[in-house]
């Protein structure tokens, strides 16, 4: 029996994410992730079918996430497209705590492959989802320009790994599209800016001026490409307005919690919201 095989015995048409480290990042980003479709869809005229791509996937949760927006909010159509290399890419002298540890391994057996396409399985079949195994750096600048609707960045938080994704993502973008991504714990005028410019080859330290933990590379990568973006609980996004970028709104979105979230991640999602101001 092939691993693709149990996997499918032990949880039939049903995505496997209550498993440790099956969500990486603070649940409630995903419900910003179906409200961006959701916001998408305030345009006049609105795209009949949008188009998504996703840089970095592990396990498939926004991929899951942002199929769940196009259901609620365009009848279960478009196309979302995951790039990811799904290879171990951790500095083990960098990066030697649990997590990475474990996430290290998970990538090293293509365990983490093999469960991304079993939950994508699940997408309802009127969404093409179509992934792409490979390094960003290498894949993004052989995809047409000017194809996606909502572009989602997450992948290597370090510094020179964001700007090239972001770098490379402008150009794939419609107009009116919005690029966003995950891990924007804090801006760079809300962290220690010194200490922000020197830790960009770092993936995730403490802040001395908040006392928060952050990620230096995400936060300068995306104030020196867009300055000020809308944030929310870490997930960030800017729009694009022809050769300008604004901060679009999400007041009035409606929150819809992904279903596919253990219940663990939807408690957390559900107390997060509570202290966020969605403007």
């Amino acid at each position: 029996m092939s691993y693709q095989d149990l996997l499918e015995t032990i949880s039939p048409d049903k995505p496997i994410f209550d498993i440790k480290y099956g969500i990486l990042s603070a649940p409630v980003r995903h419900c910003f992730m179906v409200g961006t479709i959701w916001k998408l869809k305030q345009r006049r005229p609105a795209p009949a079918a949008l188009s998504i791509l996703e840089i970095g996937s592990w396990l498939g949760a926004s991929a899951l996430s942002f199929a769940q927006g196009l259901a609620e909010h365009n009848g279960a159509r478009g196309t979302i497209t995951c790039v990811d290399a799904w290879t171990a890419f951790f500095d083990e002298e960098k990066n030697s705590d649990a997590v990475h540890k474990n996430m290290q391994a998970m990538l090293s057996s293509d365990i983490a492959y093999d469960i991304f396409l079993h939950n994508i399985n699940t997408i309802p079949k009127t969404i093409t989802c179509q992934h792409l195994k490979g390094q960003s750096g290498a894949l993004l600048p052989m995809l047409r320009a000017g194809q996606f609707d909502v572009i989602f960045i997450d992948a290597d938080h370090t510094y020179a790994p964001v700007k090239r994704d972001i770098l490379n993502a402008i150009p794939l973008l419609k107009d009116g599209g919005i690029i966003c991504g995950d891990d924007l714990n804090l801006q760079l005028s809300e962290c220690d800016r010194g200490l922000a410019k020197k830790s960009g080859d770092k993936d995730f330290i403490k802040d001395p001026r908040t006392g928060r933990k952050f990620h230096p590379g995400v936060t300068l990568a995306v104030d020196e490409v867009f300055g000020k973006v809308a944030a929310f609980g870490g997930f960030w996004a800017v729009q694009k307005a022809g050769k300008a970028w604004k901060i679009p709104s999400y007041k009035g979105m409606p929150v819809i919690y992904p279903r596919h979230l253990p219940q663990s991640a939807l408690e957390d999602a559900r107390n997060h919201l509570k202290d966020i101001v969605i403007k």
